[in-house]
């Protein structure tokens, strides 16, 4: 399928180079030279991928964004900024308003193909789990008492009389043949996950009094297999004449009445599955596995406000990958990318479960460190460049790579109400630690 990307640019000769590179790649490239032409464009016909440069007469590309993502019909549509300003305040408002990634003026042709076949790559996958799991929801909505569908099981329990009866299908939901499957509510119990089993088996009892009960449990297969159930109950008033009646649409019980339980199961462990796949590719960075810059912001955001009810220390330390133009244009973008896995790889050798790593952007890491003070955090940057320093790459044919890392280091500090602020101290030490002649660790000036 040919892939329909959207470029925006008030510039010609930008538009032109960007049209010329992923026409020749093979992409349907539709150019614009102002914002408010390409937001009536992608109302009527919605692209794949938008390329769109902040700086323009009119409307910038942070205003064409922010009405993209304003708009229920158009919000999912990835959007990658181009600038050639380079300064971290307009790449935090790029991520800010929606972005995914930023490329940075002049092009590099092959960074630019890269980048929007990662993306469109990626967009398409979410799109495609997106649609399984929208069909699985729509299943779910079809779901009824009385209706036997595929994976659908069924079940009864008169609890006065003890009987108890499960479905063929409810049979094999929980991994068992339907002519050896023993129709008791004990075996039915114990087929549940120990620690579910209680919470079951109260809210069965329970059936009586609060008439219904709907709840997520795990199973045990035979062969141990852990498997996810969704299951739904309901008391029904059997009466005299036998008739089914539901509880609460009838009047008060009598000694003749006859309450039965009956519900449905239904395996979801497959949409559980992929509700934590959507869940990691919204969370995850799809190259290097660390957080991606939105989930590590969200998640130092509500560190930060954690310590500011109860105490503590919070240390942040900003990584940078030293010379990685030069790495990509030496070995190319292949290589490249194999150091930013390779950073982070060593990164969460060193670093304890409760720390977190995130990529902020191109060749740009953070690392919070929840409870630790300057002097620790320090201690750990230092070992962290260390460790980046002795790594090294084979490459056929080359010279094996090598590569270095530059740390800045910044502490909460009594002032910081927000994370941004903690940021920019520790993006502040990392360009000195540039500045200085790279491959080495600052901590923050106070």
């Amino acid at each position: 399928m040919i892939s329909n990307i959207l470029i925006v640019d008030d510039e010609p000769t930008a538009l032109k180079l960007l049209k010329d590179i992923l026409s020749t790649e093979g992409f349907r490239v539709r150019p614009f030279n102002n914002g408010e032409l390409a937001l009536r464009s992608v109302e009527a016909e919605i692209p794949e991928l938008i390329l769109l440069d902040i700086r323009m007469p009119g409307m910038d590309g942070f205003e064409v964004c922010r009405r993209l993502k304003g708009s229920e019909k158009l919000k999912d549509i990835p959007v990658i900024f181009i600038s050639a300003a380079v300064d971290l305040e307009d790449k935090v408002k790029a991520f800010q308003t929606g972005g995914i990634d930023y490329i940075v003026k002049p092009f590099q042709r092959e960074e630019v193909i890269a980048r929007v076949r990662t993306h469109v790559a990626l967009n398409q996958s979410l799109r495609e789990l997106k649609s399984v799991a929208e069909s699985l929801r729509k299943s779910e909505a079809s779901l009824k008492m009385a209706q036997a569908i595929a994976h659908l099981g069924h079940w009864e329990w008169d609890a006065q009389a003890g009987h108890f009866y499960w479905s063929e299908e409810a049979c094999r939901i929980f991994g068992l043949e339907p002519q050896t499957c023993p129709a008791t509510h004990e075996s039915f119990l114990q087929a549940i996950h120990p620690d579910d089993r209680e919470r079951v088996a109260c809210c069965l009892g329970r059936l009586s009094d609060q008439d219904w009960c709907e709840m997520e449990y795990r199973i045990v297969l035979p062969n141990g297999e852990i498997r996810v159930i969704h299951g739904k109950g309901q008391a029904v008033n059997l009466g005299g004449d036998r008739q089914p009646k539901i509880l609460g649409t009838v009047q008060p019980l009598s000694q003749h009445d006859q309450i039965t339980m009956v519900g449905v199961i239904q395996d979801i462990t497959e949409r559980k599955k992929l509700e934590w796949q959507l869940e990691q590719q919204a969370n995850i960075d799809f190259l290097t596995g660390c957080a991606c810059r939105r989930h590590f912001l969200e998640h130092a955001g509500q560190e930060i406000s954690r310590l500011r009810r109860y105490g503590g220390e919070l240390s942040m330390l900003m990584l940078d990958l030293d010379h990685f133009k030069t790495i990509n244009d030496q070995y190319g973008h292949a290589v490249g990318d194999l150091a930013l896995k390779k950073l982070v790889e060593v990164c969460l050798m060193l670093l304890r479960e409760v720390d977190m790593i995130g990529r902020l952007g191109g060749e740009e890491f953070a690392i919070m460190l929840p409870e630790t003070d300057s002097q620790r955090a320090l201690e750990i940057a230092q070992r962290l460049c260390l460790a980046v320093e002795a790594v090294e790459i084979p490459v056929p044919s080359q010279t094996a790579l090598r590569f270095t890392t530059s740390i800045g280091v910044a502490s909460l500090a009594a002032s910081d109400t927000c994370i941004e602020s903690l940021l920019n101290r520790a993006d502040q030490a990392l360009y000195q630690a540039k500045h200085e002649g790279r491959n080495r660790v600052c901590a923050e000036k106070r």
